[in-house]
């Protein structure tokens, strides 16, 4: 082997070498898009179900509209899913707001919209899922 084809060999070496560390680089950015996306849909389902569990016991009647505020004020609950292995830290807020969701600086008396937001978190998500929904009193939910 002369000098010209050791060079070229060990071009090709290098070559390889950086696109495989490059593709397995990539990989590993993939893998982490991949988990973050799937604790994303993981946290915002979790939301819907806490909204979905006012939305029943309102229906139900349950609980009344006014108590809405009083029971969802200020919640942390933590889910444990075992599965997956990932601790959920959810934390609800009820407040009184206007019609289009703007919280109220002072309370109304009667106020007949409150708006609850679920905001779930855990280790690992980049950005936290945040959901929220506005509840109306009609002669359903007194």
């Amino acid at each position: 082997m002369n000098l010209m084809e050791m060079l070229l060999a060990l071009l090709a070496v290098v070559l390889f070498t950086s696109v495989a560390a490059n593709y397995n680089r990539k990989m590993l950015d993939q893998n982490d898009y991949l988990i973050n996306a799937t604790q994303y849909v993981q946290a915002s389902q979790l939301c819907h179900t806490v909204l979905d569990e006012i939305d029943a016991k309102l229906f139900a009647k349950m609980i009344a509209f006014f108590s809405v505020k009083t029971t969802y004020a200020n919640v942390n609950r933590t889910i444990d899913l075992a599965f997956p292995g990932d601790v959920y830290n959810l934390n609800i807020r009820a407040v009184d707001c206007d019609s289009l969701g703007i919280p109220l600086s002072t309370p109304v008396a009667n106020n007949i919209w409150v708006r609850v937001t679920v905001t779930a978190n855990t280790k690992g998500l980049r950005v936290p899922a945040t959901l929220q929904r506005i509840y109306t009193k009609t002669y359903l939910n007194l």
